[in-house]
């Protein structure tokens, strides 16, 4: 007899624990962004000032257009150019800054999370989505690195896509992969390198009638991405060859150097791990609070879980976690100075990722509730990080934004600046002047782009300007120590690239006098607010004669 009624439950019923937890969980740290206005991620400045800069290569004169000038080739960042452009346009450089940190952030946790319920259903969808935006709160969020974050996030989609059609690939499917393949290209090389990876691994290792069918259509997928390699290839050959190295790993064979290597590839913890949130005094007792430290208990305490019950379905998931993560480990820390940084937290950060749909989150009621218990303590511990962070852009980025009215438009910026260094992973501080290059129209020299063949705004040809490297080099002489050569760095900007330099924008949180004696060569201070002064070329001197 057929049963009148039903114990299953809807579909839209158990999903919404997993919806409403994700909500919750993005919830603190986007009232931070939406809260402070002058909350900064480290290279979003930068990103505001390049998206002007490309706005005014399309419309009318503009110092900005007469100074630098846009490489349009396939780059494969312009997916984080153009959506900045598009909010720089409609909600002003304040707002599209802070709005770029939140639509990176939701994207990745929304993400991760629909990629664990795509393979893995609704059970333990709630702890997963707690993890998922733990995943999203990463050091690279914070660090501003907008493209490499829309590519992360483009990521688990592209791998649920396949997943979901894993046993009926097709003509469609695969043009839609396609679809997703190019466009991760324009967002990173990175994720879309591991993407590849993924579609390999789980390919292979994925149990399915016609293994061999699927990955003949998978193969195909790849095919449109072969002519933008060899354009990605040219490109980085312009800035010569990769060197991979180690600078954290110095003795392989130290268990010292073992643990630096370990703390450096964190992708996790946006402080230090010897400071609490809104602690200021460093102590390795803090440690215990880390949500790097909570995050990995939870981790393993669901890896041990989903080990005993493991199933062969799911193992290609495992396989590809753990090469991503011995990669972001063992992995060199750059392929070479011109290519880039961060790379080590970018992989184990997409190796994370992939290890959310292996895990299984929720299972026993112990287990479960232990894992799940981690996790919330970690989320509540790095919101308040992000509340933190954002109070101290307030503070700082805020008094830094005050020089704006004593710097006239189109006028040409050089950044000096001392003692920036703080508790936090990323630097607000580090591209801050870049915002008051975008109203009005200022040209800011310390516009880190413009030294980055990946990146499409360059100054134009015969035009003197200071290196952008330089600035951030004398940003980083922070020590008593290198006072010396920090004043050597700088005293060489001004005597190689002065005449192009209108105005200095100083920040200094101590006094530093053998700057100061530096400056007053050919500026005189017009601006003097807390540790920001203003300084302006001196009018040239007056020749008389006839007078005793």
């Amino acid at each position: 007899m057929e049963a009148t009624t039903s114990n299953r439950v809807p579909p839209g019923t158990a999903l919404a624990p997993g919806l409403i937890t994700l909500i919750l969980a993005l919830a603190p740290a986007l009232a931070a962004i939406a809260w402070i206005p002058e909350f900064v991620t480290q290279d979003g400045p930068a990103h505001a000032y390049n998206a002007r800069i490309l706005n005014a290569s399309l419309g009318s004169d503009s110092p900005l257009k007469e100074t630098f000038q846009v490489n349009w080739q396939p780059l494969p960042n312009w997916s984080g150019h153009l959506s900045t452009m598009a909010l720089v346009a409609t909600l002003g450089p304040d707002r599209a800054g802070r709005a770029m940190a939140a639509i990176t952030l939701v994207v990745l946790a929304s993400g991760v999370t629909w990629l664990r319920w795509v393979v893995a259903g609704t059970k333990g969808l709630a702890p997963a989505s707690i993890l998922a935006v733990l995943l999203g709160l990463n050091v690279t969020w914070l660090l501003g690195f907008t493209s490499f974050l829309l590519g992360a996030a483009l990521m688990p989609v592209t791998l649920a896509l396949w997943w979901g059609g894993r046993d009926r690939p097709g003509l469609g499917r695969t043009v839609s992969l396609s679809s997703l393949l190019v466009l991760g290209y324009f967002c990173h090389p990175i994720g879309l390198g591991l993407t590849v990876v993924g579609l390999a691994v789980l390919s292979i290792l994925t149990p399915g009638p016609d293994r061999v069918r699927r990955t003949g259509w998978t193969a195909a997928c790849l095919i449109p991405l072969v002519p933008l390699g060899l354009a990605y290839r040219a490109m980085t050959r312009s800035a010569g060859a990769m060197e991979p190295t180690w600078d954290q790993l110095a003795n392989p064979w130290s268990l010292r150097s073992w643990a630096a290597q370990v703390g450096w590839v964190d992708p996790i913890s946006l402080a230090a791990k010897t400071f609490r949130p809104f602690g200021m005094t460093s102590w390795v007792g803090n440690g215990l609070v880390s949500p790097a430290l909570w995050t990995a208990l939870a981790v393993a305490i669901a890896a041990a879980a989903t080990w005993r019950g493991r199933s062969a379905e799911r193992r290609g998931w495992l396989v590809l976690a753990v090469l991503l993560l011995l990669g972001g480990l063992l992995g060199p820390d750059t392929l070479g100075v011109k290519h880039g940084h961060y790379l080590p937290q970018r992989v184990a950060l997409l190796g994370l990722v992939t290890l959310v749909p292996w895990l299984d989150l929720g299972g026993s009621r112990k287990t479960g509730w232990v894992a799940s218990a981690c996790l919330g303590f970690a989320l509540v511990v790095q919101s308040a990080f992000v509340w933190d962070y954002a109070l101290g852009c307030r503070d700082r980025v805020g008094a830094f934004l005050k020089a704006g009215p004593a710097i006239g438009p189109g006028q040409r910026v050089g950044t000096l600046l001392v003692g920036i260094k703080g508790r936090f992973r990323s630097n607000p501080m580090l591209h801050a002047d870049c915002l008051l290059g975008v109203e009005p129209d200022r040209i800011i020299w310390n516009n880190y782009e413009t030294a980055h063949y990946y990146f499409p705004v360059k100054v134009r040809a015969g035009i003197d300007h200071p290196p952008a490297p330089d600035f951030e080099r004398v940003a980083l002489l922070d020590g008593p120590s290198e006072a010396e050569e920090r004043a050597r760095t700088w005293e060489r900007i001004l005597n190689d690239h002065g005449p192009s330099i209108d105005v200095i924008l100083e920040w200094a949180t101590a006094p530093a006098p053998e700057l100061d004696a530096i400056n007053e060569r050919e500026y005189q201070p017009t601006f003097h607010e807390g540790p920001v002064r203003v300084w302006a070329r001196r009018p040239p001197a007056v020749l008389t004669r006839g007078l005793p």
